[in-house]
């Protein structure tokens, strides 16, 4: 394992930590701190997903939204895409009431990532955003 990465670890193991331990802020200056050092490295998605929801939590839903969505745009064959288009179109369905895009980022899952553990609830809340009678 080259140092970078094993650095890279260690930062995103403590600000996992730190989010444990309801230490949001110092958590995400951390997160922080690996987006900027690590740039383009193979742990850029995780801390991107992990601050995300980290910022959600904090009700500071457009700078999530930037981050599912630099997920998305880098990573989308990666794991956790199917992550970031599903808690991004919560947040349009939700706090920033957009269902439109809600639709849009359900669809994506529907269509482009039908073994996602998301594909059955993204179904649904499609269908719902639709206005389709669910019974």
């Amino acid at each position: 394992m080259d140092d970078s990465l094993q650095t890279a670890l260690k930062k995103y193991a403590t600000a996992s930590l730190r989010a444990y331990q309801n230490k949001s802020e110092e958590a995400i200056t951390l997160y922080d701190d690996i987006l900027e050092v690590h740039k383009g490295e193979k742990i850029e998605d995780e801390a991107l997903l992990s601050q995300a929801k980290l910022l959600e939590a904090k009700k500071d839903f457009k700078k999530a939204e930037k981050n599912y969505l630099t997920i998305i745009e880098y990573y989308s064959d990666g794991v956790l895409a199917d992550d970031a288009y599903y808690r991004l179109a919560r947040l349009y369905e939700g706090p920033l009431n957009e269902p439109e895009k809600a639709k849009n980022n359900y669809e994506r899952i529907i269509f482009d990532l039908a073994d996602s553990i998301y594909y059955v609830e993204a179904q649904k809340r499609f269908r719902n955003l639709r206005g389709d009678a669910i019974n």
